[in-house]
């Protein structure tokens, strides 16, 4: 799997998200990584998946 890593600011913009949106998508469980006393990161691939498989679909924003 050849994912894209990305912080939070770049997947809001990959998404087109608000950072609002980004905190209840994790408050939802979806996945980020963080290595001791750093900022969390994405990995672009895992987060389409649990988009899709949380109900997620995106047209011009993500909607349920």
């Amino acid at each position: 799997m050849n994912s894209e890593i990305l912080n939070g600011k770049e997947l809001c913009q990959k998404l087109k998200i608000s950072f609002t949106l980004l905190y209840k998508f994790r408050k939802y469980g979806m996945p980020y990584h963080q290595l001791p006393g750093g900022r969390p990161y994405y990995l672009l691939d895992e987060v389409l998946v649990w988009l899709r498989k949380a109900g997620y679909h995106q047209e011009k924003i993500w909607t349920k």
